[in-house]
């Protein structure tokens, strides 16, 4: 149970990106191709991007009191909570909903960045991603450093740039990269390559946490075209699940130590479980243990944080899953969220577990994890 003075550091939380996001920071070959939110039909906004359209949805973002839209209708910005896309409201909301400090995700760019994977023009699809860095890290962060927790995005088409970008935003103060649940579905290799080795070199030596976001390989998991989406955020966890396996069997935490991932509006209940099966397989399949050194289910303990929006079942099965590897989310903006209860949620959630547990969880790893102090 949550004592008063207990902060609550989310790890997921959302940044609806302004609108003068990219169009400020254009240099004047870019002005007019950048990011830019347009009036479309009907009076609503969109974000328009290379021909592309892209509505704000209402599902994502906590509307103004009294603001009623059609059901999964485009947003416009100024029917949005003022703290969906300003840092210093946004520090309102949290104050309302009991949180102290939170971790960023970016919602039109996409929560692996990966919105900008080139089209037509890899120059402007970095300038669009390092203006993305700039503005979470010049901007947002600055604007409450010891409540913003900087999470930055990289370049994951280009391993060279992505290196570059991951060094430059280090030496900026970002406290986590985000990377993919599955960079396959991206196009990109699996992690089960060689072709990350490089960028893993450098995460590992600085000891750069990674953020693996649902959705962040931009798809979701689903049983048919036709099922509602209702189906789909259900599954939420399944990305995670997949993540969870994918890492612990690959043999990467024994190449790389201080690498750890956070794997981010995924839940934790599914724990006991998938760790039981990759421990099966550790146990009786002599090809895993050439490739594997550390038992997956001792691995996960060093290495694999999981988040929490609600989740009765993982808090009332902590012990199982361990109360060092899991952590509070509030998701704010996004329709996940408990927002303006979160606090209330969680202590409720939390009432059986011993404070020790409960600090664990509301803010001492997600401290520890990412070398956040305030």
């Amino acid at each position: 149970m949550l004592s008063p003075n207990t902060p609550l550091v989310s790890v997921d939380d959302h940044v609806i990106e302004p609108p003068n996001t990219w169009v400020d920071r254009a240099p004047a070959k870019f002005k007019d191709r950048v990011p830019k939110v347009v009036e479309t039909d009907g009076g609503r906004e969109a974000w328009s991007y290379e021909g592309t359209l892209v509505p704000v949805s209402r599902s994502v973002v906590k509307l103004l009191d009294g603001v009623v839209v059609p059901e999964e209708g485009a947003v416009r910005f100024d029917e949005m909570r003022p703290g969906c896309y300003d840092p210093k409201a946004r520090l309102t909301d949290m104050d309302l909903d009991g949180v102290w400090a939170e971790v960023g995700f970016p919602n039109y760019a996409r929560f692996a960045g990966h919105r900008f994977f080139p089209k037509n023009d890899p120059e402007l699809s970095l300038h669009c991603l390092e203006s993305y860095n700039d503005f979470i890290l010049d901007e947002w962060c600055a604007a409450a450093p010891d409540r913003y927790i900087p999470l930055a995005i990289v370049p994951w088409w280009d391993i060279d740039q992505a290196i570059k970008e991951t060094e430059r935003v280090v030496a900026k103060g970002a406290k986590s990269i985000a990377f993919s649940e599955n960079p396959t579905v991206l196009g990109l290799p699996s992690i089960h390559t060689d072709h990350w080795d490089p960028f893993l070199d450098l995460v590992n030596h600085h000891g750069l946490p990674m953020s693996l976001h649902f959705g962040s390989s931009s798809k979701v998991h689903t049983s048919s075209d036709d099922a509602p989406v209702s189906v789909a955020y259900t599954l939420a966890g399944v990305g995670s699940m997949t993540a969870a396996a994918d890492w612990l069997l690959s043999g990467l935490f024994d190449r790389y130590p201080n690498i750890r991932l956070a794997l981010s509006e995924g839940g934790a209940g599914w724990a006991p479980f998938i760790l039981e099966r990759a421990d099966k397989f550790y146990r009786d399949r002599p090809e895993v243990v050439t490739k594997v050194k550390t038992k997956p289910s001792e691995a996960f303990k060093e290495h694999i944080y999981l988040c929490l929006v609600t989740d009765a079942f993982a808090l009332l099965h902590l012990d199982e899953i361990g109360d060092a590897n899991v952590m509070f989310e509030a998701d704010f903006p996004h329709s996940d969220s408990e927002y303006p209860n979160s606090r209330t949620v969680f202590d409720e959630a939390t009432k059986h577990l011993s404070a020790e547990s409960t600090e664990l969880v509301a803010h001492l790893n997600a401290r520890r994890l990412y070398n956040f102090h305030s």
